[in-house]
Formats: C-alpha cells, structure tokens, sequence
C-alpha cells in the first residue's frame, strides 16, 4: 500500500516535534546524563528522543521499517524511516544551544519525505519530493548574492573520517583548501543545522565526507526541494558538495576532488 506524500510529511512533523519538546526541556534542565568517550558523547536524551519518535511513527504507522541511529533497524517494508533522535549530541552535552532532531522517509530505498527540527528556535523544516521545501509553513528557495570567496561553506565530516588518523589528514587538507577560496569554513558538528542554512541560502555550499545516513538522507533532500545544485556521489565515493549555482557546486567539486589527491585547486574554476 502506498501513501500520500503529504500525510508521510506530517506523520513526521509530528515526530520531530514530539522529540523537540523533550530536548529543549532537558538542554534547558542542563544536566547530561551519558556515556563519554574521547571521539562521542552517547546521551540518555538520544535514546528518549528515539523513543518519542518512534512511538509516534508507531502509532501511525505500525507496519513500516524504522532505522534510529540508537536502536538500530528493525521490520520490513517498503516504507523505512530514518531517524536522528538527536543531531549534535556533543553540542548538546556541551551546553552549546545547535543541535536539531530529523527524520527521514525512504519508499523502496528512495527518501520522499522529511522533517528537521531545531527545537531552541522551533524552527520546522520539512521536504517532500518532487515537492517542495518549507521553513515554518513557508516555502523555500536556496538563493545566494555572494560570490564564493566571500561566502561560507560548512563542512560535514562523518565519525568514520574523523576518527581515522588517514581521514582526519584528508579533513585537514580539504578545510585548508576551502579556506583559500571562501571567507569561512564553518563545522557545527549539527549538519542538520547546516542543511537548514544552506536550504535557506544562508551559506554559500555544504561539503560532506562520509556523512552518517541519519542526516544525509534528511538533510539532501531538503536542499534538493529549496533548488540546491548538488554533486551527490555518496553512494560512490562518500562525498556530497552542494550549492545554490551549478558554478559554485562545479568549483567546490573541484576543490574536495584535489585536496583528496593532494593537489592544488585549480584557481580558474
């Protein structure tokens, strides 16, 4: 059985707001109770949220798959939902007020649907395929007036990458890189946070390496709906570079592409 778009849509409205009620109460109580690790931070409020979100989906949706960054991926379906209970745990744990909460509807592997939501402005993203992309009940379109090199790029490195002395040279290399090219290079460690910035035309490019499923699925296709020109090749390589110009998005591929063989950028592109 297939199902409306729209009523995917709100199904996951719901749950994210459901889940951003619970974080902002418990970031505004201040106490973190979790596992610390020197590369992570695995928070209580992740696995509460994940349960918040899922109850909702559940009682909506009882037969689909559900694949939550804490608890894994259970059922079978054509229908998968993709959850981050929380975006920016470290943030979080830190008392630093950026971090968000996503789902993300996949149908036959496909993500047609999803919600961002940052609960500390209650701002709601939300996405639908061929559809459009949305802030607070208004329609989006990523735009932006500055050139490159006065603009800033946010850059989104996954836990592989980060944790992996090879990766991080790469991740060194690549920010250098953009830093010759735009004003600022921005890392979050919220790409949800990102993702709303540059569907918004806050941000003049998002570069990730290796980006964790939970987001990037979220995340892509609101860019995708606002009119961001992405080079998507994560499936291939594990590199997303996006912007709202074809040029732009050509100069930062170009960019990520060199500094990954050690090369210098071409200035010309």
């Amino acid at each position: 059985m297939e199902h409306a778009t729209d009523d995917l849509t709100a199904v996951a409205a719901e749950a994210v707001k459901a889940s951003g009620e619970y974080l902002r109460e418990a970031f505004r109580n201040g106490s973190v109770d979790g596992e610390f690790s020197s590369i992570d931070v695995k928070a209580a409020a992740d696995r509460e949220s994940e349960q918040r979100i899922q109850a909702v989906i559940d009682d909506h949706y009882p037969d689909h798959a559900f694949h939550g960054e804490e608890s894994g991926r259970s059922g079978e379906s054509d229908y998968r939902w993709i959850v981050d209970p929380l975006d920016g745990t470290n943030n979080f744990a830190s008392g630093y007020p950026k971090f968000a909460t996503a789902v993300a509807v996949l149908h036959k592997e496909t993500p047609v649907a999803t919600a961002i939501y940052e609960p500390l402005t209650e701002d709601l993203y939300l996405a639908e395929r061929d559809g459009e992309a949305t802030l607070n009940g208004e329609s989006l379109s990523a735009t932006s007036s500055l050139p490159l090199d006065h603009g800033t790029v946010a850059l989104v490195v996954g836990l592989s990458v980060a944790t992996d002395p090879d990766g991080l040279t790469q991740v060194r290399q690549l920010e250098s890189a953009l830093r010759g090219r735009c004003k600022r290079v921005v890392t979050t460690w919220a790409p949800c946070i990102d993702w709303g910035l540059l569907a918004r035309g806050l941000i003049e490019g998002l570069v990730c390496l290796q980006p964790e499923i939970y987001e990037q699925h979220a995340g892509s296709l609101l860019a995708a709906e606002s009119g961001i020109v992405a080079d998507d090749t994560v499936a291939e390589d594990g590199r997303y570079v996006g912007s709202p110009d074809r040029s732009t998005t050509t100069t930062l591929r170009s960019i990520v592409d060199n500094a990954a063989t050690g090369e210098p950028a071409d200035q010309n592109t």
